[in-house]
C-alpha cells in the first residue's frame, strides 16, 4: 500500500522542495547580510577608534583625524564611491576641553579634554542585497570617546 500512495503522487517531494528552497534561500541571504552588518559596524569601530587615537596626540589636528579615518574605510573597500563624507557618510569630531567648553579644533586641545569622534555611512553603501527592510535613509554609525593625553 506504501508503495501504490507514492506511485500516485509523483510531483508531491518537487512541490515540498520548491517551497521549502525558497524559505531555505531567505535563511541564507539573510544570514549573509547580517554577517556583512556585523562586519561594516567592526569597520566603522575601528575607524572611530584610529581617528580617536590620532586626536589624543599633541600633534595632530582635526584634518589627521578624518584622514586616518578615511584610510581606515578605503582598506575596508568604501572607497569613494561609497564613503566620501560629506555627500556620502560622515565624520563627526568633537572636542570637549576639561571645563566642558567645545573646541573646534583638536590640536590646540589642552590635556585631559576629550576627543569624540563619530563615523557613519548610510546602509544603502553597506549591503550586498536589498534595502528594502532597513531603508536606504538608514544611518550605521559608532562613536569613540578618548581622553587627549
Amino acid at each position: 500500500m506504501i508503495h501504490k500512495s507514492r506511485a500516485r503522487r509523483p510531483g508531491a517531494a518537487v512541490v515540498e522542495l520548491a517551497f521549502l528552497s525558497v524559505v531555505f534561500g531567505g535563511i541564507v541571504l539573510g544570514m549573509f547580510e547580517l554577517s556583512r552588518a556585523m562586519m561594516v559596524q567592526q569597520t566603522l569601530t575601528a575607524a572611530a577608534r584610529k581617528g580617536a587615537r590620532t586626536g589624543i596626540l599633541h600633534q595632530y589636528g582635526n584634518s589627521d583625524i578624518t584622514s586616518d579615518v578615511k584610510n581606515i574605510m578605503s582598506d575596508a573597500g568604501f572607497g569613494t564611491s561609497k564613503f566620501n563624507p560629506p555627500s556620502i557618510g560622515s565624520i563627526t569630531i568633537t572636542v570637549t576641553d576639561p571645563s566642558g567648553n567645545t573646541l573646534s579644533e583638536s590640536l590646540d586641545a589642552p590635556s585631559g579634554s576629550l576627543i569624540s569622534v563619530k563615523v557613519g555611512i548610510p546602509v544603502s553603501s553597506t549591503t550586498w542585497g536589498s534595502t528594502v527592510y532597513l531603508g536606504a535613509s538608514v544611518i550605521e554609525s559608532d562613536t569613540v570617546v578618548m581622553m587627549k593625553q
